[in-house]
């Protein structure tokens, strides 16, 4: 269905939620008019039961609707995923890249070595805050063992 489709399909349930609407509004006129002596809150108490028993009954069903359109999307997908005609089109897009790459190793060398670069670079500096780190908790540590002396501690 397209998605025009999906939309008048939205429009008609709005509709009717709104004819649904106007109905239990003329039903409750009836009542009123049928039954005066009857309390209204009892008939009010029955109406709202009817309404949440229809919400309810609405919210089960797009529940429903929606594990079943949710599987028919994967099920297409993986129809998809699994085609042949897919399984060709990724075959020949693999094989015309490693064509290229063996006519063109250069372009596979730059990449490599530019992920090497980065690797290197980002390890150079991982080691160096260490570094950094460790020099801060050395020189706090002796700072610590030197003020305990007594003989550095100044007078």
């Amino acid at each position: 269905m397209s998605v025009p489709g999906l939309v008048r399909l939205g429009d008609v349930a709005l509709g009717a939620a709104v004819r649904a609407g106007e109905s239990t509004a003329e039903a409750v006129e009836r009542l009123r008019a049928a039954a005066p002596k009857q309390p209204l809150r009892s008939r009010a108490d029955l109406v709202q039961e009817r309404f949440d028993a229809l919400r309810r009954r609405g919210e089960a069903e797009r529940r429903r609707g929606q594990g079943a359109l949710s599987r028919a999307v994967d099920a297409a997908m993986t129809a998809i995923a699994t085609s042949p005609l897919v399984e060709r089109i990724v075959e020949i897009q693999v094989d015309r890249v490693l064509a290229m790459l063996e006519k063109e190793p250069e372009r596979i060398q730059v990449l490599v070595r530019g992920q090497r670069d980065t690797v290197v670079g980002e390890m150079v500096g991982r080691v160096r805050s260490g570094a950094v780190a460790g020099d801060a908790a050395v020189d706090r540590l002796t700072l610590r063992m030197t003020r305990r002396g007594g003989a550095s501690e100044p007078t």
